[in-house]
């Protein structure tokens, strides 16, 4: 599991967030996993974050994101980070995935 992303709550978590999450029973406990939407967002934050070499893009590229799917993505990405560099790179993994896709 991933606690990393809790972190999250407290800068905001992906439009539809909470109305994606599939619940699932694994004996007594109950996990909620990420939908699609959500997934594709977190995923493209980490991947500008940790770099071209990350799982993430692996990930990305695995998930094959619609270019609308990407650009939802990208819309929330940069409210979380709007600084020009952070950008400038959301833009190449972006492209990049559009690309792979």
């Amino acid at each position: 599991m991933n606690t990393v992303v809790g972190r999250q709550w407290r800068y905001g978590l992906p439009d539809g967030f909470l109305d994606e999450l599939d619940w699932v029973r694994y004996a007594g406990l109950e996990v909620g996993l990420a939908g699609r939407g959500s997934l594709i967002a977190l995923k493209l934050f980490a991947a500008v974050d940790r770099g071209p070499e990350s799982v993430h893009v692996q990930d990305l590229l695995a998930l094959a994101p619609s270019r609308d799917e990407l650009l939802v993505a990208q819309a929330w990405v940069v409210r979380q980070d709007a600084s020009e560099a952070f950008v400038a790179m959301l833009e190449e993994v972006v492209a990049h995935v559009i690309e792979g896709s």
